[in-house]
């Protein structure tokens, strides 16, 4: 295999055509991410391994803003694509990258494998389906260091391969399964696919969401151009009610209560029933003028949640999305869930991808609720091999050691 093997850069089509072949696919690898990126101006290299003329390794490669004493950081997002068991292939493409990267000022390359570390299932406990941390001990082998990346590691994945939107459905949790059908029968929640131009209305909810839970947004840009660049690999939904159709829903059924009732005889068995009743009642209607009063200064239709799904090769990702707090009580994201599932399912994909979990062993952390709303649609916890980086120049020896240091102060301080 060895004396057949050359190290290349490839065409987009060439590595196109490639990476759609393979298991660990994904987005962050596709030409699709290379146009992205150089919409922000970042150099990208497409590379890759061939034998015999035919691509069997490839990777989108992207400068990174990070340099230190001219030097630059590159970084493999969610690469290499290739099969990290033939150690063989692994080290040729190791080896050549490393020597191309070194002709562009490389100071280090930082590679995320999407490629799952062991088998876990949704308490993330390990269990005995698979188990590819021997890829991490040949990876350091070759003289990868565990490094840091700003890509997710620990994610929460829903197998969808084979099934119905009816099975899927039937694992939820009731607590899930419930709120589900409260977005179908009692609020009547609408959702609708977001044109280019009403991103601005998704950015405001991202934003809202970010606000309130102290993490960063991207930039109405940065969704305007993966709208542009992915096309019809990604899709913009919001979450919305018809408060006119809300309210007529409340008024329907205290008309129905309103008609048992004087069915009902004032026999014992019948008071509590009776009481029940006019409890539902009085608190319809106490819905029914907080639904008046919002339309009033809101407008007929409130928008609830919003999400940016990518749907590339076997799978669907949630990436990005947010919500209103203050309309949490209509469950908007629970329908905006459902609704691209049942998507996935029926149109064959085989897993749906919650993406980024954090706290997975952390009870009381603070982002354990996200964890906690994904786990109850079923699924596992996939944690992936993680970041290492491959030192292009002996300037990255430096550039760890004062890295440590600042750590270290900081943490002092």
């Amino acid at each position: 295999m060895g004396d057949t093997m050359k190290f290349t850069e490839l065409t987009e089509q060439e590595f196109q055509n490639f990476v759609d072949t393979q298991n660990n696919k994904n987005f962050f690898q596709t030409v699709m991410m290379k146009k992205k990126l150089e919409c922000d101006g970042t150099k990208v290299y497409l590379v890759g391994v061939k034998e015999n003329n035919k691509v069997i390794a490839a990777s989108l490669i992207a400068q990174t803003p990070q340099k230190f004493l001219g030097k630059i950081t590159y970084e493999a997002y969610k690469g290499f694509i290739l099969d990290y068991h033939n150690k063989e292939l692994l080290k040729f493409m190791t080896d050549g990258v490393k020597n191309f990267l070194k002709e562009k000022n490389g100071l280090k390359l930082i590679i995320d494998p999407y490629i799952p570390a062991v088998s876990r299932n949704m308490e993330a406990e390990i269990t005995d389906e698979f188990d590819n941390r021997d890829i991490m001990d040949y990876l350091h082998t070759l003289g990868y260091k565990d490094s840091q990346s700003s890509q997710v590691k620990w994610t929460y994945c829903l197998d969808i391969n084979g099934k119905t939107s009816k099975e899927l459905f039937n694992d939820f949790r009731s607590s899930t399964r419930n709120n589900i059908n409260k977005t179908l029968t009692k609020y009547d929640l609408n959702i609708r696919t977001l044109s280019k131009d009403e991103l601005k209305e998704f950015k405001t909810i991202t934003s809202d969401t970010c606000d309130r839970r102290s993490f960063s947004d991207k930039s109405l840009k940065y969704y305007e151009e993966m709208y542009d660049c992915f096309k019809d690999n990604v899709t913009f939904k919001i979450c919305e009610i018809n408060l006119n159709n809300y309210i007529q829903k409340l008024e329907d059924s205290n008309k129905e209560m309103a008609s048992k009732l004087e069915e009902l005889s004032d026999s014992n068995s019948n008071l509590k029933k009776k009481e029940v009743m006019k409890k539902d009642i009085e608190n319809n209607n106490k819905k029914i003028q907080e639904a008046k009063d919002l339309k009033q200064k809101k407008g007929d239709i409130i928008p609830l949640s919003a999400a940016m799904f990518i749907l590339y090769g076997d799978e669907i990702i949630y990436l990005f999305s947010g919500s209103y707090a203050e309309y949490m009580q209509f469950c908007g994201q629970y329908r905006l869930q459902w609704e691209i599932i049942k998507y996935a399912a029926d149109h064959n994909y085989k897993r749906y991808n919650f993406f980024g979990i954090q706290d997975v062993f952390n009870p009381n952390g603070k982002d354990r609720g996200v964890y906690e709303f994904k786990k109850g649609f079923g699924g596992y916890v996939e944690e992936l091999l993680g970041a290492y980086e491959l030192s292009l120049s002996p300037a990255n020896t430096l550039f760890n050691i004062l890295k440590k240091i600042k750590h270290t102060i900081k943490k002092g301080n």
